[in-house]
């Protein structure tokens, strides 16, 4: 018999308070979660579509399911994740960021919550569930997948749908959940942050948005003159820092000079961002940016295979054995990786959402005026990062190619 084991994570907008005493691994933590950000960017960012994602929905999902993993299969994962090499420190660490999600003293609405839905009587490893409900805090649910697997697919959507305040819906598919699916685990988390400086609605105009090099639609540009903001410039574009109420996160916004991001894209990293994040200073900027919505649905087998993420999603070779009791010639592997997610850029601020699914089967430098205000305009495609200002944390990255 073939048993699936479905993996459930949804994530929506994830803000991060970091305090001065935050421990020495998250400078570790933080590195990976960014790596992997742009690793997966630059594989999401062929096309001109819009591109929005939460490397911190998936990272998370994935090492929960890395928690499960051993020999190369692990090896593999914690590879492409660029997880630090001190598992106890890095729990330490994915716990501490979930509290401080969590925390009630914010002046933005934020939420997060994870869960264990258990197939009951299946031979899971006490162990492994421990360790996935004390370092990510998910309470045990059961279900009857065998008996009843569409109802628990509404069940654990429904989930995800109240958690992220009606934003992600759907986030497992119609037939996604089998007779024999075994466990899910789920993460849902929900913000929504007003700007630290609003824009204001009259201000708001249609205007061009190059899509193209040669084309041009209406959008509506908002904007904001004669404020300061972090802001920074180079030979390859311009950089500035949006902070949300609380300045404990903003979104910056990387504008190619020219209209083509592809160069920006060839050369954006974790490594680039940080360099470029630490010559912002703060001046006067007239800010123009496009009002945006829009969501995004991926499947990332093929881009995390391709990224060397293979003995996971291998049925013969993959290594979940710290999962479940298998018999010998038994494994588990990863079948299919969803996400989702959703964004929404007014004047007043940010909304957004994000969810993935990890579906697992069971096998037999500067120039500055600062007399003058810069300009900058973003009315041609740009890179989007949500980040915790304290660390450096990339909770979510996108690209505006069609704000409409």
């Amino acid at each position: 018999m073939r048993f699936i084991l479905q993996i459930l994570i949804g994530v929506a907008l994830s803000v991060v308070l970091i305090t001065a005493s935050y421990s020495q691994t998250a400078t570790d933590t933080t590195q990976a979660n960014n790596q992997f950000a742009f690793d997966l960017y630059s594989h999401l960012s062929t096309g001109e579509k819009n591109i929005f994602f939460a490397p911190y929905s998936l990272s998370s999902a994935l090492s929960m399911t890395y928690e499960g993993a051993r020999n190369q299969t692990a090896d593999e994962m914690r590879t492409v994740l660029h997880l630090p090499s001190d598992d106890i420190m890095r729990r330490i660490e994915d716990s501490e960021l979930i509290e401080r999600m969590n925390s009630a003293d914010k002046p933005y609405e934020l939420s997060t919550a994870n869960a264990l839905w258990v197939q009951k009587a299946f031979p899971f490893k006490e162990d492994y569930l421990k360790l996935v409900k004390y370092t990510y805090y998910a309470e045990a649910r059961n279900l009857d997948f065998f008996n009843d697997p569409e109802g628990s697919r509404v069940s654990i959507n429904n989930w995800v749908l109240e958690k992220t305040k009606n934003r992600i819906n759907n986030l497992l598919p119609p037939k996604s959940i089998k007779k024999d699916t075994r466990l899910i685990l789920t993460n849902a988390v929900y913000f929504k942050g007003k700007w630290s400086i609003p824009f204001k609605k009259e201000a708001t105009k249609q205007d061009a948005f190059w899509i193209s090099q040669t084309e041009s639609v209406q959008t509506a540009m908002m904007g904001l003159v004669g404020k300061s903001f972090k802001y920074a410039e180079n030979e390859q574009a311009q950089i500035i820092e949006l902070p949300y109420k609380g300045e404990d996160l903003s979104m910056l916004i990387i504008l190619p000079l020219g209209k083509d991001i592809q160069p920006i894209e060839k050369i954006i990293n974790e490594s680039t961002l940080k360099q470029w994040d630490e010559t912002l200073t703060k001046q006067p900027v007239n800010v123009f940016i496009p009002k945006f919505k829009f969501d995004a649905d991926y499947q990332m087998k093929d881009i995390l295979v391709g990224m060397g993420m293979k003995n996971a999603f291998n049925k013969k070779v993959a290594d979940f054995s710290a999962m479940a009791y298998l018999k010998p010639d038994e494994h588990l592997y990863i079948d299919q990786v969803y996400h989702k997610a959703w964004i929404d850029v007014n004047e007043e601020g940010t909304e957004a959402a994000a969810a993935t699914a990890v579906v697992v089967r069971h096998s037999k430098a500067i120039m500055r005026n600062p007399t003058q205000p810069k300009i900058f305009r973003a009315d041609h495609p740009f890179i989007f990062v949500i980040q915790d200002n304290k660390t450096g944390h990339i909770l979510f990255i996108g690209r505006v190619s069609d704000p409409r």
